[in-house]
């Protein structure tokens, strides 16, 4: 409701709360509270864009995790390990990366360097890479735990594991048949406690009720404010992101 249209609105309010007698007076002013929402374009049951917004701009929950590899880009260096291609190695470490290593389990895919299936233990070489980013995969895995123990003993001491994980998301048509999990905040950082002792570790997450609704009906992140995106709820979390850090005098 636009700012001329509201001062009318909290007058009556007022004036409401000053002339009902006192048993009337809370339910009228709760009923003048709760008018009914102007849903506009999104009055519908099928999604702006089909594609998380890819076809309008920058997907929302990319927002968020492109911010967060921005501010850890100092763990990206050296031999680097990516999935499907390595186009976050190269822009967020530049010249610190010595290497960059694509991951696929598709044979067809021809950036990969590696093929394995990551929730096979050891697929990975051991104590291979300084810096593994794992953003928005280990989801779509049967067995994430394996997937983290084997990127786990990927890394070399001093590594640096850079993930992340939806919360709050739709189902992509395309790989409907493997999406299975979503992440928690407290969730992912017992997930982690468990399966990686030791392991040094900093979870946080991203989003608000309007950034996770915009990105279900797949309106991009340039048609937000920059204001309204870095808003944090901890009640909407959309993504949820993680540094893992092994330890120096740790080989497994």
């Amino acid at each position: 409701m636009d700012q001329n249209a509201t001062t009318p609105a909290k007058r009556l309010m007022r004036a409401t709360a000053t002339v009902l007698p006192e048993g009337l007076r809370a339910s009228a002013v709760r009923q003048l509270r709760h008018r009914r929402v102007r849903w506009g374009s999104l009055r519908r049951t099928d999604p702006i864009s089909d594609y998380f917004g890819f076809d309008r701009g920058t997907p929302i929950d990319r927002y968020y995790i492109e911010a967060f590899l921005a501010r850890e880009a100092d763990a990206i260096t050296g031999e680097v390990l990516e999935v499907l291609n390595r186009t976050y190695a190269s822009h967020f470490g530049g010249e610190d990366v010595t290497q960059a290593h694509v991951v696929d389990i598709d044979e067809s895919n021809p950036e990969a360097t590696i093929i394995a299936d990551l929730t096979i233990v050891g697929s990975l070489p051991g104590q291979a890479y300084d810096s593994v980013i794992m953003t928005q995969t280990l989801h779509l895995t049967l067995d994430d735990s394996a997937g983290f123990e084997n990127i786990w003993q990927a890394l070399r001491p001093g590594g640096t594991l850079l993930f992340t994980g939806p919360c709050i998301s739709r189902i992509d048509d395309g790989v409907a048949d493997s999406d299975h999990w979503r992440y928690t905040p407290l969730g992912l950082r017992l997930q982690l406690a468990r399966l990686l002792p030791g392991a040094e570790v900093r979870v946080e997450a991203h989003g608000n009720v309007l950034a996770a609704a915009a990105f279900l009906y797949g309106i991009s992140a340039e048609e937000l404010s920059t204001a309204e995106l870095e808003v944090e709820d901890p009640r909407f979390p959309l993504v949820v992101c993680a540094r893992v850090s092994k330890p120096l005098n740790r080989s497994r």
